[in-house]
């Protein structure tokens, strides 16, 4: 008996995910309406035990390709590897999401229904880091909230802005309306060029909110959050990076200014903090309520990270992602 079409594809790539795809698989297993999907787990040349923990959940609807890398390519071994799974799903939505999640009740048909019923062409979903009581977890999740947050802006006034794919939904045939990734060409943030590319069509992205929130592993360090640093800024000027440049410089400025003993900066300064907690807190209850205790710090964090990452550029030359190494 031939299998009815699925409505929806969940496509998962995974580079050495061992220890977190069999927990991200169980949770989809509890989503409502998973029997209307299936789910496309890409292994991204592993070369640990993802694969295995993978078919020992015996998820149904669960299909795992492999990725065989090809080092020719200019696109990115990640941009290869969704590639390969956007092109495999059979759904009329795919939604994308890390081999590392943590779903809330209800995520599958929040993040789907509005392009089900033809009010959206994507659904952005927000995410947050694990744990969130933790300096990076918290710092990370204050940093998703806000960017979050300015993409939405930028978006209404009919601005490019990004998306995560630890958390999208799109209708599938806008990825061959755009020409792929190979259209699209190599981006280390290869969401965000997805995003632009969408946009770019005409299609409409709207953003979730903190229910339909995806929870993930935050960086298990303070170098790895350096190295993340890098590879996330090394996309090409757009009004989007000028905002989300610009804002933190104002404070740097602003601080400069106040230590100088320029007249009236103090005041300027006083009021630049209390509007960036102001936005920050906003963006927190949206999105994210559990990381709100680290709103205080979370800007002079960014200047304190900026500057690191500034440091480490000239220490490491290349940018290493998903196991290759780029310049």
């Amino acid at each position: 008996m031939t299998q009815p079409r699925p409505e929806v594809s969940v496509v998962i790539t995974a580079h050495n995910e061992a220890a977190h795809i069999a927990a991200t698989l169980n949770a989809l297993r509890r989503q409502s309406g998973l029997h209307r999907a299936e789910v496309v787990l890409v292994d991204d040349h592993s070369n640990d035990a993802t694969v295995a923990m993978a078919q020992a959940t015996r998820l149904p609807g669960l299909l795992i390709l492999h990725a065989a890398p090809d080092l020719t390519s200019s696109l990115t071994t990640r941009q290869q590897a969704l590639d390969l799974g956007f092109r495999h799903a059979q759904g009329s939505v795919i939604v994308t999401l890390d081999a590392d999640s943590h779903l809330p009740d209800g995520w599958l048909e929040a993040m789907t229904a509005p392009i089900l019923n033809g009010s959206a062409d994507a659904v952005a979903g927000p995410v947050g880091f694990q744990p969130t009581a933790g300096l990076i977890g918290g710092w990370q999740s204050c940093d998703a909230a806000w960017y979050i947050q300015v993409c939405q802006a930028v978006t209404r006034l009919n601005i490019a802005g990004g998306v995560f794919f630890g958390n999208f939904a799109f209708r599938a045939d806008l990825y061959a309306k755009v020409g792929g990734f190979p259209m699209i060409g190599m981006a280390l943030t290869e969401d965000l060029a997805f995003a632009r590319a969408l946009q770019g069509s005409g299609a409409l992205i709207v953003y979730g909110n903190g229910r339909q929130r995806v929870e993930v592993c935050a960086a298990p360090s303070a170098l790895a959050l350096v190295d993340r640093t890098l590879r996330v800024t090394r996309g090409r000027v757009s009004t989007l990076s000028v905002v989300l440049t610009l804002w933190p410089l104002s404070l740097l400025l602003a601080l400069a200014a106040a230590m100088a003993g320029v007249p009236g900066a103090t005041g300027w300064l006083l009021l630049r903090n209390l509007a960036g907690l102001f936005l920050l807190i906003g963006a927190g209850l949206r999105q994210n309520p559990a990381a709100l205790g680290h709103t205080p710090f979370y800007e002079p964090l960014v200047l304190v990270l900026a500057s690191a990452a500034l440091i480490r550029r000239q220490v490491r030359r290349q940018i290493v992602w998903g196991g290759r190494h780029y310049d």
